[in-house]
């Protein structure tokens, strides 16, 4: 009797557990992360604006995926720094400004909303352009960093059409 009473018990915290989604996160989110992605959006800003796209690469995630206005998604590490180095080469962008509107999160999981302004300098000899816009970056604490998942980010202003040919 005790064996079934004990079987019973079993199944009913496993039923419990399943209908209310599992245990909580083992994880807090909490000040101390706050202050780890504010530090890290800074340092992320430093390298952007040194040009070192190696150093941009450790702040994503190894599946990450960029969602930038105007262009495709690209998704993985190497595809993210290629998107990354284009941006800082090619289009010469440059004097990034992160301001964060928002951080906030849940056990290992966590986003930012803000807005951005930079410059974009091509080395083609094409007119600058101060470039705004709006960005949703989620983030995933991985060990005891905080590393992009998905950052999405859109401009307030329009795509440059390339002249006709």
């Amino acid at each position: 009797m005790r064996l079934r009473l004990a079987f019973v018990f079993a199944v009913a915290a496993a039923v419990s557990l399943v209908a209310c989604g599992g245990s909580a996160p083992t994880q807090q989110f909490g000040t101390p992360d706050i202050e780890q992605i504010t530090q890290m959006l800074r340092d992320f800003a430093a390298a952007y604006n040194a040009k070192d796209v190696e150093k941009i690469g450790t702040f994503f995630a190894g599946d990450a995926a960029v969602m930038p206005a105007n262009r495709s998604t690209m998704r993985g590490i190497e595809a993210v720094k290629g998107f990354y180095k284009d941006r800082v080469m090619v289009d010469g962008a440059s004097d990034l400004a992160i301001e964060t509107q928002a951080i906030e999160g849940h056990g290992p999981l966590a986003y930012v909303a803000g807005t951005f302004t930079l410059t974009l300098r091509p080395p083609n000899g094409s007119a600058e352009r101060r470039d705004r816009g709006k960005v949703i970056w989620i983030l995933r604490k991985i060990g005891a960093q905080w590393k992009f998942e998905w950052q999405i980010m859109s401009s307030d202003l329009p795509p440059v059409v390339p002249p006709a040919s």
